[in-house]
């Protein structure tokens, strides 16, 4: 993993947790990344238990809110007993929200606040999902912006490798600038300067930016908004996009390009991380009396038993020192 651990884990993230996507598919989450919302979701895949996933966002992520699916059923496990112990251990009340489907009933619904918010006083809120998935967008967008699951920032930074590059002539003798983004968002983006300065002032526009994310291409104005030094020769530029019409941010078909792009970027470096916590939670050595158990096990697979309808059916094939005998027999007789 190139980009480092607290670069990573920086910003606040929203998780739900076992989604009913029929009502919230994926794509959702790419929709809310565009605007402004770092979301997540968690399933159960079967290969970790959903308590140590959540035990691994919490240990990962302080600045983060979960959204629980109370209709999600597991054996042995009772989501307000669940939550209740977690706030007795390593989270807040501040750190967790439910969601759930529409109810008929008024006495569920007054249930449900009784059990989640007044009994538990959970913070953020709870997303009731429409049985038409159509509407479930703008109640779950609504429902983070409530809950400010954007946190101070208004547009999510993807950090950079060496596949993002930007190039733009510049000044009266059109030189060529060129190098690898340090960052990128839906509104500005960062470069790293090691050598001589850039010839821009403090907003000033560059015309026509061309820039290489991952392979898509785009090209855009932008106004240098700061400029500061970093160490003794390096120095870091903040540019923000124009869009053709001369306001802020990137142009509707531009976004429409790098929005997935971004969010995969984003979302790759989280899900990563999290699947190495899980290893920290699913250590590959067993008991020893586990260990012994699988041993014998495999044992007895190396010599299956026969089913005995199928044994029944099955003669031996005599050795050649039976023959022998049988035919001695015979002679003598």
């Amino acid at each position: 993993m190139d980009v480092p651990v607290n670069e990573i884990v920086t910003g606040r993230k929203c998780f739900f947790i076992l989604p009913d996507l029929s009502l919230m598919p994926e794509t959702f989450v790419t929709d809310l990344f565009a605007l402004g919302f770092e979301c997540y979701y968690i399933g159960n895949d079967g290969r970790s238990d959903i308590k140590k996933k959540i035990n691994s966002i919490l240990t990962l992520f302080k600045d983060v809110i979960l959204y629980i699916n109370i209709d999600y059923e597991i054996d042995d496990l009772k989501w307000p007993e669940y939550i209740r112990e977690l706030l007795t251990k390593k989270a807040t009340r501040d750190q967790f929200g439910i969601m759930f489907t529409k109810r008929q009933s008024a006495v569920e619904n007054q249930n449900i606040e009784q059990t989640y918010f007044k009994d538990l006083e959970l913070q953020r809120g709870y997303i009731q999902l429409e049985y038409q998935r159509k509407f479930n967008f703008e109640i779950i967008a609504r429902t983070l912006f409530n809950n400010q699951a954007q946190g101070r920032r208004k547009a999510i930074r993807a950090l950079c490798s060496k596949a993002c590059t930007y190039k733009f002539t510049f000044g009266d003798n059109n030189d060529t600038f060129f190098g690898s983004l340090q960052d990128i968002s839906l509104s500005h983006f960062t470069i790293l300067v090691e050598e001589n300065p850039l010839p821009i002032k403090l907003y000033e526009k560059v015309h026509g930016i061309h820039f290489s994310i991952k392979g898509y291409l785009f090209q855009s104005d932008a106004i240098l908004v700061m400029e500061r030094p970093v160490g003794e020769t390096k120095r870091l530029y903040v540019f923000s996009f124009v869009n053709s019409t001369g306001a802020n941010g990137l142009d509707d078909r531009t976004k429409t390009i790098i929005v997935p792009v971004l969010h995969e970027m984003v979302s790759v470096n989280c899900v990563e991380l999290l699947k190495a916590e899980y290893l920290k939670e699913t250590p590959e050595e067993k008991p020893e009396s586990q260990a012994a158990e699988t041993e014998i096990v495999y044992k007895k697979r190396e010599e299956p038993e026969i089913d005995p309808e199928i044994a029944a059916l099955y003669v031996e094939p005599e050795s050649d020192e039976s023959k022998e005998t049988q035919e001695t027999e015979e002679s003598e007789e």
